[in-house]
């Protein structure tokens, strides 16, 4: 494995452990009726998961595609959907709004796909060392990029990168 690949595919399992993490604590908050706690996790995971999100759906997923097919995509692209969904619902929730119960099995089952997602995409990555070096170096580099621009989630699914 080149320096390359490695450096990459241990950005993006630093980012799915990040991301693995943010929707923990959210599905934890709701699952104890914290609808508080649920909203701030999911403002932090707003902002601390943009980037990569912004990079699967602009640089990884187009690959992926060409590799895996339409169906498999698209139904990361659907998970991620779902996942924005949760994260743009909780981020606005007011300090004295309370979440009904059948609210929060709504976003459970939001935030449970897209840990599923989670665990699943880190195995499609190794995909991407059939991809040429020269490829694989542009993605490191719009990863890094994307970093420094830091997007929030909400944002890029906005911009219509999130289907």
């Amino acid at each position: 494995m080149s320096d390359v690949v490695r450096e990459l595919f241990d950005e993006f399992q630093r980012d799915h452990e990040t991301l693995g993490r943010g929707l923990h604590a959210i599905a934890s908050a709701l699952r104890a009726g914290d609808d508080g706690q649920a909203g701030a996790a999911a403002r932090e995971l707003n902002h601390t998961a943009g980037a990569h999100i912004a990079f699967e759906e602009r640089h990884f997923y187009p690959e992926l595609r060409k590799l895996l097919g339409n169906p498999e995509v698209e139904a990361f692209e659907n998970d991620h959907a779902r996942g924005v969904q949760a994260i743009a619902r909780l981020a606005t929730l007011q300090p004295s709004e309370s979440l009904t119960a059948a609210q929060r099995d709504g976003l459970l089952q939001d935030v449970a796909a897209m840990q599923a997602h989670t665990d699943e995409c880190g195995e499609h990555f190794g995909a991407i060392g059939r991809v040429p070096l020269s490829r694989q170096e542009a993605f490191l580099a719009a990863l890094r990029q994307l970093r420094v621009q830091s997007p929030t989630w909400t944002s890029v699914a906005k911009q219509g990168h999130t289907q």
